[in-house]
């Protein structure tokens, strides 16, 4: 028997809302998607950025305390963004200043001790895999060491000279290291971030007045 008119009418909108339900479910199934993949690749970046911050603190706990401090030459400070200057970290606590407002050089520390403190070069070139008087590098694919997964991060290290502590709990000098790694492509998106306080008697030179 022939269709009639009304029926051939009726099967196009039941195949008009049978391709509206699977457009929609497809899309819901594709923002699905995107966002596990986001998900992934930002798990992994934070993974990454871990590793890279460890390394880079682990350099300082292997250093004698009088090399652990930054280059704080003009041309390396003049070079150095909003993004590190007015972070948290660029602080110290035991004397009240802060790079935004005393600046870089007035608020952390060089490497230091009274019989001639190695320059940064030396030191950078006795650990030329993460360079701690770099206050702030890039690794990427293109550098040396190249980033693990490929990706671009920023390494922005931050160190103050605690003062000692004369009354009350005494305590010796000490100098607090803290390491974050920043998105390459965007330094305002923070991925990992590590402190860690060393006691001025940290690998001290034998018969140093370091302390």
């Amino acid at each position: 028997m022939a269709r009639t008119h009304d029926e051939q009418g009726f099967l196009m909108v039941e195949l008009l809302m049978a391709m509206t339900v699977m457009a929609i479910a497809l899309t819901a199934l594709v923002v699905v998607f995107t966002s596990g993949q986001f998900a992934m690749r930002s798990a992994g970046q934070a993974t990454t950025a871990e590793f890279l911050a460890d390394a880079q603190m682990e350099t300082y706990r292997a250093m004698t305390s009088r090399d652990i401090g930054l280059d704080l030459s003009a041309s390396t400070i003049a070079a150095l963004d909003s993004n590190y200057t007015d972070d948290a970290a660029c602080a110290n606590p035991s004397t009240g200043t802060t790079c935004a407002v005393n600046g870089v050089a007035g608020t952390e520390t060089g490497p230091t001790g009274t019989d001639f403190p190695d320059s940064c070069t030396t030191i950078n070139t006795w650990y030329s895999n993460t360079y701690p008087c770099d206050p702030s590098r890039i690794v990427d694919s293109s550098s040396t060491p190249a980033s693990p997964d490929g990706r671009s991060y920023r390494i922005d290290t931050y160190i103050v000279q605690l003062a000692a502590v004369t009354s009350g709990t005494i305590e010796t000098a000490q100098k607090e290291v803290t390491v974050v790694v920043r998105d390459g492509t965007d330094p305002s998106h923070v991925f990992a971030r590590e402190a860690s306080v060393f006691d001025c008697s940290t690998g001290i030179t034998p018969d140093s007045t370091d302390c």
